[in-house]
């Protein structure tokens, strides 16, 4: 008939999983599936509330939702590139630190890990203290940390830390005012360490890949005088370590 769109076919001489795959793996399912949200919540507020919303106030929920829809798409994209741990280059080894602050225990714990080329642990710590704040935990376990990897025999060192302060007092920048800082023992400690006969890089990396770390410094806040290294990874830290590697 003239005028009329054809569709190529007949609805009740197409198979019904053939159908429902189509409309499933059509590029705009995800469109589709929040236009029929927004629709069944349409219906849902008239029936059940008593509201009548205007035809417009659906479709402009419907445009913000496909919008943040591709907004989290996108952020998701960018987070899985950045946020992917790799073991450092052969004869390099990756120590990952982390800090923790309990204000309401006026406590610090301190943890990191320690891990080689094929990206097997050679170590771990937790260590707990009193008094102090978030900075210095963060200060005293990358402290630590360089410590068990000088002690370790470890010469090329790529340090990650999640805590962006303590990362910037450790990168190219004017120590004339160091001595101002009020953690300037401890960052003096550490320049002294970083400045021995080896090379170490102290890099800023998303929290999302420093859960082992995390996880040990608040095993050494809720372990108050404890210092322990760990040579091979206990339970509780096996979903973490597992986290880490697919972050």
């Amino acid at each position: 008939m003239s005028g009329e769109i054809s569709v190529g076919w007949s609805f009740s001489e197409v198979d019904c999983f053939q159908w429902l795959k189509g409309i499933i793996l059509h590029k705009d399912a995800i469109k589709l599936s929040i236009t029929l949200w927004w629709v069944w919540r349409f219906r849902n507020n008239m029936l059940f509330n008593g509201e009548l919303w205007m035809i417009s106030v659906v479709r402009r929920k419907v445009t913000m939702s496909i919008v943040e829809n591709s907004v989290y798409n996108t952020k998701r994209r960018f987070w899985v590139e950045q946020t992917l741990w790799r073991p450092p280059e052969h004869l390099w080894v990756r120590l990952n630190t982390d800090g923790s602050w309990l204000s309401g225990a006026s406590a610090m714990g301190m943890g990191g890990v320690i891990c080689d080329w094929a990206g097997m642990w050679r170590g771990g710590f937790s260590r707990g203290a009193l008094h102090g704040d978030a900075l210095r935990a963060e200060l005293l376990a990358l402290e630590e940390g360089l410590s068990f990897c000088w002690e370790g025999g470890f010469r090329k060192v790529n340090c990650d830390c999640d805590c962006l302060g303590a990362v910037t007092l450790f990168q190219d920048r004017s120590t004339d005012r160091d001595y101002l800082h009020k953690h300037y023992d401890v960052i003096r400690r550490i320049k002294c360490i970083i400045a021995r006969e080896w090379v170490v890089y102290v890099s800023h990396i998303p929290r999302e890949m420093n859960s082992v770390a995390h996880t040990l410094a608040n095993w050494g806040a809720r372990n108050i005088g404890s210092n322990v290294f760990w040579r091979s990874p206990l339970d509780f830290i096996l979903l973490p370590l597992g986290r880490d590697s697919m972050s």
